[in-house]
């Protein structure tokens, strides 16, 4: 995962590390002594670290250790001498040193007494030694020709020609000094030590520079302080610079341009690092500037300029930036997104913008682990506790960094009190990062930072700019701009949201102000707050108070003296008798109000929000009297002591949302509401006793107008002269209405700039609704409680529908075609309907064949490239339906009624489809279905990552249905997570967000259709698995056994070469098989005898691995001991066997082995495990002594040992002694074979 430096090449990741700075490839018996030894002392009496392989024993097969040297290391020189092309293992190199050519490696050829044609052309020595290996390697031809053309392209590269015309001393001398300025060229910067996250950053940004692009192009890279923009900056140099004539890196641009002195140095510093040296003659910034212009123009470079904050600092190092040569790459990294921006149209190159994410949750977890453990694993009482600073730290890499180094060897205790002192303080290395950003704002913009910090966080961009704009007497848009450039905020949904971190720094910002001037803070949240209301002094300068108690407490406030309040945010807080508000206020927000009206005093005449959800207001007299000229947003939600809302033309004529909704005694609307000229939202959702609203409707600015479940007691006259004035609402894009006995709702079909539509009880689809286009640009449709039978063809009224809910609507029997474009059809309660179609339909959009079954048996291209063809069927990332019905489709090739299903895939995997049969069972009444919603996720479990790849919400109703989901797998989530050609999966669903005293919600049944590489299932091993008391995992790890399909061989990695890989990496002793790793070796009779059972595994009697797991799934009576149950020996055996399987592929890349202890203690320990999960009981400690399995109790034993061996016996000899002396001596010979008794006496 990194970029690709050559097209068609392989890929090169940063991460690796160089070793040596020169690799010798050379002919030992023509240089050995000679050529070779003189050129290998100079450069290394010179500092130049070389690897010369006259340490390895040479063969006919490369080895690890050589390819590994030629990889780790900056240049290569190859020596090319007359028996050069007779050894295989040079040839190798050669072909290995061009290959890391193609990936950054600087290679060097050197003709000694050879003629390079002859190398070119493979004549001479050359072409005899080629001839002889043709006849070697005859059924090895494309070996053969591999050499050839490494040979060809190796001569035609620029090198020496050594002819023995002139001193050899002169001639290495020349080779050095090459040597010396590649490697200088090459010298790489210090990127990080644990670089978690880069190459998959890198790999994104890759298309972007292109590097073998002509243009000339721009890349600025921008995000969060601390996020890794220069970590970035310094790998994709260090991977690319050798592509460039000239290269540099500045570093810290931002602070060394505050002077002169560190302009002129930065300017010194670029022109000898790109020309190799050489120094700036000219004194002065702007003379500077033309020198290098002048100097660099005519070179193709790579230039890199690390943290830069203004479009000055970048032109006092290159002027306009509009003289760079053909194919350069200018890369600047910034914590403001357009800081540069001009330059795109000013300098006429590719300007490209790369914003850099927070590291995932694995990629933040890997990270944490390397500074806070190291190497060692954490034990379970830190990983209770390293979620939450994962959670703090928010995926920002300098905060894992910094957090982690500072838990590193700290106890539990300390870990706690760090938690608990971050929680409220925040870590001042960390803060002094961020601070940076904020400290570059202007006083004001510094103000409105504060502000959303402390107390606008979550609210709509729209609403803060509103408030901010009376407060400050401007329109603050520029100014939060700025700060969404210098990503201080952002904007999520519509809302401004930030960074936890960059939040906690806002209020140590404020902490601080407050120490330094000695008086109350000027925003206040709840832990200060309290304390500050009910005092009596500095009460002026607060401008901000978030008093939201986790509990409901009784106070008085004390806000007469609060003369400069501007935002008040409260809630749970009881206050019986409030005097006063001060009228400065600009916002009010205060959830349960506890009194009927505001007081009495209060002139809000600056007020632009008024928030008072659950409250107990009332809009009666004591309301009407008041005059909001200013206010935009007013929030009644669920108030119910609203009977009628007022004329608001007169209170609060500049309104631009009114929310009413829930205000179940809301009887009357005024008239004067539908004039509101400002309106834009209006939602009157489920106000139950509604029954009089304005008949006219003028409100030219309605964008969203909801009004479902009420108005089903308005008078007839009432309700025809709202659906006629609907009608005129032409600018409406959303609109949410109930239909209960209306006959014509022709009037909707004007909307034509709906996107959003949902209809309640209506007796049939609406007829004027029935004709092409009528909703052009309608995204989501909804019928709910309808008693529609029959409906027109969805995709000639919506061609651009992507959302179809249709929600208890009984009578329903068929959906016809829908659109190409549609993503969700959702149709619960719907038991009339035939789903037959929808699910082909379901098929066809996504491409899903009816007939995939488990793929091992087409593991091959054809199977890869169907897998590749499921995959990427769609154009959209996912698709959902919901049914009615429990029964899963046939056609999805993994089932299971529990909550995981597990699955193999290939290199391929994409994509897939699955099936979940819920069960909903309410346990209260007449629960509001429009309130109650429960979550289903499905998560993906994969090479030891977790991901959620998906999530719905559903209403909790007693409906039992279908979800149908397809996923297109993320394809970044994919490079970082597929290993192999053989990918274990496990997907979980799960249950989520639900009151359990409601309802109870279940998973009948799931299933999952997938292009998988799992064996067939069709073996009676299979069948008999499917009624075996095992969890999924096991049931699916014995399948692969009995197919024998496990990845049984691979490569020892690491490990010696004395080590034969067709011996048992256990033992060492027998030849590598299931059957010997599960009943033979010594490491398995160890440890089912060691386990608790005492059980000796011989006693299987099996000479196949279908034959052993056949008698592990159906044992016979000689098998079970007394009071073993058949289930709880299955669940013994299969626990045994993944241990032991995994003990063996822990051994295959390890050196270490585990002991028989070790084994038998975690047999036993995840056999009680399972049990407790499968809900099985074994028998008391008593009844399992008399087990016929059981060992004795363990005693104290003395043991002596003795062993005597030579190269073919060997002889053992044990006496073992009780405590009370009582013992029995054990005695064995054995002959052993030459080929392991180096082992055995080891």
């Amino acid at each position: 995962m990194a970029l690709s430096t050559t097209k068609g090449t392989s890929s090169f990741s940063f991460t690796q590390r160089y070793r040596y700075d020169v690799f010798l490839s050379f002919k030992g018996e023509d240089t050995r002594n000679g050529f070779t030894s003189n050129l290998n002392g100079i450069l290394c009496h010179n500092g130049i670290n070389t690897f010369m392989d006259d340490r390895l024993q040479r063969g006919e097969k490369i080895s690890a250790e050589l390819l590994e040297a030629i990889e780790s290391s900056k240049i290569s020189i190859i020596i090319f001498s007359k028996n050069y092309a007779s050894s295989t293992w040079c040839l190798d190199e050669l072909v290995k040193i061009l290959e890391c050519k193609n990936n950054g490696q600087v290679v060097l050829p050197v003709f000694y007494k050879v003629d390079p044609s002859d190398v070119r052309n493979q004549k001479g020595n050359f072409g005899e030694a080629l001839a002889k290996h043709e006849k070697k390697f005859k059924d090895h031809k494309e070996k053969v020709q591999r050499w050839r053309a490494a040979l060809n392209e190796a001569s035609n590269i620029s090198g020496w020609h050594y002819k023995n015309d002139h001193p050899q001393f002169r001639f290495i001398k020349e080779i050095f000094e090459e040597t010396l300025s590649a490697k200088l060229n090459h010298t790489q910067v210090f990127v990080v030590k644990y670089p978690v996250g880069i190459d998959s950053r890198i790999e994104e940004i890759s298309c972007q520079l292109d590097i073998e692009s002509k243009d000339v192009r721009m890349l600025v890279i921008h995000g969060l302080p601390g996020i890794g923009k220069t970590t970035i900056a310094k790998a994709i140099f260090n991977l690319i610079a050798y592509h460039f004539e000239g290269s540099s890196f500045l570093e810290d641009v931002r602070e060394k341009s505050r002077t002169n002195d560190g302009i002129l140095q930065l300017q010194k510093v670029l022109y000898s690092e790109i020309l190799g040296g050489g120094n700036l003659k000219a004194h002065s910034v702007f003379k500077r500037i033309n020198v290098i212009m002048e100097m660099l123009h005519h070179k193709r470079i790579l230039l890199i300029l690390d943290d830069v904050e203004t479009l000055v600092q970048v032109e006092n190092l290159l002027g306009k930036c509009d003289w760079f040569a053909s194919g350069s790459r200018i890369i600047i990294t910034t914590r403001e997104e357009n800081v540069l921006s001009s330059l795109q149209e000013d300098c006429h190159l590719t300007y490209y913008n790369y914003k850099v994410k927070e590291l995932n949750k694995h990629e933040s977890r890997e990270l944490f682990y390397h500074h806070a453990f190291k190497k060692s694993k954490p034990t379970k009482d830190y990983l209770e506790l390293e979620d939450q600073f994962l959670h703090h730290a928010k995926g920002l890499p300098l905060a894992l960094k910094i957090i982690g180094a500072d838990l590193y060897k700290r106890n539990i205790h300390y870990w706690k009190s760090t938690l608990e002192k971050y929680k409220i303080f925040p870590n001042p290395n960390i803060l002094q990062v961020l601070k940076i950003s904020y400290d570059g704002l202007d006083p004001t913009q510094r103000d409105i930072f504060l502000d959303i910090a402390c107390l606008f966080k979550g609210f709509y961009k729209e609403v803060i700019v509103d408030i901010l704009q009376s407060s400050y007497f401007y329109d603050p848009l520029c100014d939060i701009e700025k700060l969404i450039d210098k990503y201080l905020i952002v904007v999520e949904d519509g809302k401004l949201s930030m960074h936890d971190l960059i939040q906690q720094m806002g209020f140590e910002i404020v902490r601080q102000e407050s120490e330094l001037s000695k008086k109350p803070k000027k925003l206040l949240c709840y832990e200060d707050a309290s304390e500050v209301l009910i005092g009596d002094t500095g009460l002026e300068e607060i401008r901000g108070i978030s008093l939201c108690l986790p509990q409901p407490r009784n106070m008085q406030l004390n806000l007469e003296k609060m003369k400069g309040l501007k935002y008040l945010k409260i809630h749970n807080v009881i206050c019986e008798d409030l005097k006063s508000l001060p009228n400065g206020l600009r916002l009010l927000d205060w959830s349960e109000f506890p009194l009927p009206f505001l007081p009495s005093t209060f002139e809000p005449t600056k007020l632009v929000v008024l928030k008072m959800r659950r409250s107990h207001i009332e809009l009666d007299k004591h309301f009407e009297r008041c005059r909001f000229e200013t206010l935009k947003y007013m929030d009644f939600t669920y108030c119910e002591n609203i009977t009628k809302v007022p004329n608001l033309s007169v209170i609060s004529p500049n309104i631009k949302r009114l929310n009413l909704q829930k205000c179940i005694n809301l009887v009357e609307v005024h008239q004067s509401v539908g004039l509101l000229q400002e309106l834009v939202t209006w939602n009157l959702s489920y106000c139950q006793n509604l029954r009089i609203l304005p008949r006219n409707l003028k409100l030219k600015s309605l964008r969203r107008f909801d009004l479902p479940w009420c108005g089903s007691l308005m008078q007839r006259m009432e309700r025809l002269a709202l659906l006629s004035s609907i009608g005129y609402l032409i600018s409406l894009d959303g609109l949410r209405i109930n239909l209960q006995n209306v006959k014509d709702s022709s009037n909707i079909s004007n909307l034509r700039n709906l996107r959003t539509l949902k209809l309640y009880d209506c007796e049939s689809f609406p007829e004027a609704m029935n004709t092409s286009g009528c909703f052009p640009k309608l995204q989501y449709l909804g019928f709910f409680n309808s008693n529609i039978s029959t409906l027109p063809e969805i995709a000639r009224i919506c061609p651009k529908l992507q959302t179809f809910n249709i929600h208890r609507c009984w009578n329903l029997r068929e959906i016809p075609m829908l659109p190409p474009c549609i993503q969700a059809v959702h149709a619960r309660g719907c038991n009339s309907l035939n789903s037959r179609s929808l699910l082909s339909q379901f098929g066809d959009v996504i491409g899903l064949p009816q007939n995939l079954a488990c793929g091992y048996s087409n593991m091959g291209s054809s199977h890869q490239e169907f897998g590749s063809e499921l995959g990427f069927a769609s154009k959209w990332p996912s698709y959902n339906l919901a049914l009615p019905g429990t029964t899963i489709p046939k056609w999805f090739n993994h089932q299971s009624d529990a909550h995981s299903i597990l699955f193999s895939v290939g290199q391929n995997f994409s994509s897939f489809a699955l099936c979940v049969a819920l069960n909903v069972k309410l346990r209260k009444r007449n629960v509001p279905i429009h309130r109650e919603k429960f979550a289903c996720s499905i998560y993906l479990l994969i090479n030891g990552f977790e991901e959620r790849l998906a999530r719905r919400k559903f209403s909790l109703d007693s409906l039992n249905f279908m979800w149908f989901h397809y996923t297109s797998v993320g394809h970044d989530l994919l490079k970082r997570i597929i290993s192999s050609d053989r990918n274990d999966v496990t997907l979980r669903c799960k249950i989520l967000n639900y009151h359990p005293k409601l309802g109870k919600v279940t998973i009948k049944r799931w299933g999952v259709h997938v292009a998988c590489i799992c064996p067939p299932r069709n073996s009676s091993i299979d069948e008999i698995l499917k009624e075996a008391y095992l969890d999924e995992g096991l049931k699916f790890f014995l399948s692969r056994v009995a197919a024998e399909v496990l990845p049984f061989e691979r490569e020892m990695v690491g490990r010696s070469e004395t080590q034969n890989a067709y011996y048992c990496p256990l033992c060492e002793i027998a030849e590598d098989s299931v059957l010997h790793l599960f009943q033979c070796c010594p490491y398995a009779k160890g440890m089912w005898y060691g386990g608790r059972w005492g059980f000796r595994v011989e006693m299987i009697q099996a000479k196949s691995v279908k034959e052993f797991i056949e008698q592990i799934l159906d044992p016979p009576k000689e098998l079970l001991a007394e009071r073993v149950t058949k289930d709880e020996f299955t669940l013994y055996a299969v626990m045994a066997m993944k241990i032991l399987w995994d003990a063996r592929e822990k051994a295959l890349v390890s050196y270490s082995e585990a002991s028989i202890y070790q084994l038998a203690h975690h047999l036993n320990t995840q056999y009680d495990s399972n049990l407790r999960s499968l809900g099985t009981t074994r028998g008391t400690e008593e009844q399992n002594r008399e087990s016929a399995w059981t060992k004795p109790p363990d005693q104290l034993v003395k043991l002596n040992f003795n062993a005597s061996c030579d190269q073919n016996n060997i002889g053992l000899a044990v006496v073992v002694r009780n405590q009370e002396g009582n013992g029995r001596a054990i005695r064995r010979a054995v002959s052993l074979c030459s080929k392991i008794a180096n082992a055995i006496g080891k």
